[in-house]
């Protein structure tokens, strides 16, 4: 395991990376925790896997580079948006990115234009460094204007299988619609307008972290294996 700072919040906190396996590996996984200030057990379960691997051989043939927070200004605020207010997971250069927030709730913030936010430019930057295969992001269903229960959202016909594979090993179900449009949001850049395999699991909100990491922790292995 390899720790890495990839760059440093709205407030300065410093933005870290876990890079495991093989960086030339054909099959590259990109997870991030903790977008959502409001959704830190997303960010705990990340850390409670690297707990669990740092000292274990990884998979051959593999490379993962997880970011478990990358919203620490959210989680220390408890809001949705970084300190700047915007919602990352719709500050993302998406072909529909719209500059007013969805049904008019400043929970949705997308930002003044597309990556306008250094933690979403953290993620912008690493897909153009490395090839990534797939891109996991972990959510929990907390609910600000629109709920969905817990479920593996995928975007892209590409997703589905992962997708479906992930909800099989944790007992979620597989859908490629949330509920609710998500412009700007990682996966809708990912799965839809790059073509790259995006799946976004959104973890039971009412569970703490142990809960969930023990219920659904086999979703990373199944995740940088696929």
């Amino acid at each position: 395991m390899k720790e890495i700072i990839l760059g440093k919040s709205v407030k300065g906190k410093e933005i870290k990376g876990y890079y495991f396996g093989d960086e030339t590996a054909f099959n590259k996984t990109l997870i991030v925790g903790g977008i959502h200030g409001v959704e830190p057990q997303s960010a705990k379960v990340c850390e409670l896997y690297i707990n669990d691997v740092k000292d274990k051989l990884f998979p051959k043939d593999c490379f993962l580079a997880l970011i478990p927070c990358i919203n620490p200004d959210g989680i220390e605020l408890k809001t949705r948006g970084n300190a700047n207010g915007v919602d990352l997971n719709r500050n993302f250069p998406s072909s529909g990115w719209r500059s007013v927030p969805l049904a008019s709730n400043n929970a949705y913030y997308p930002g003044v234009k597309p990556a306008s936010e250094p933690e979403t430019q953290i993620i912008v930057n690493l897909l153009n460094k490395l090839n990534f295969k797939k891109i996991i992001a972990i959510h929990t269903n907390h609910t600000i204007q629109f709920p969905n229960p817990p479920m593996v959202n995928y975007d892209g016909e590409q997703s589905r299988e992962l997708s479906e594979k992930l909800g099989v090993a944790i007992g979620l179900l597989s859908h490629h619609d949330i509920g609710y449009p998500t412009p700007g949001s990682l996966g809708v850049w990912i799965g839809n307008d790059l073509k790259k395999i995006s799946v976004t699991v959104e973890l039971d909100d009412t569970k703490n972290s142990d809960e969930l990491y023990k219920k659904h922790g086999i979703m990373f292995e199944v995740g940088i294996l696929g």
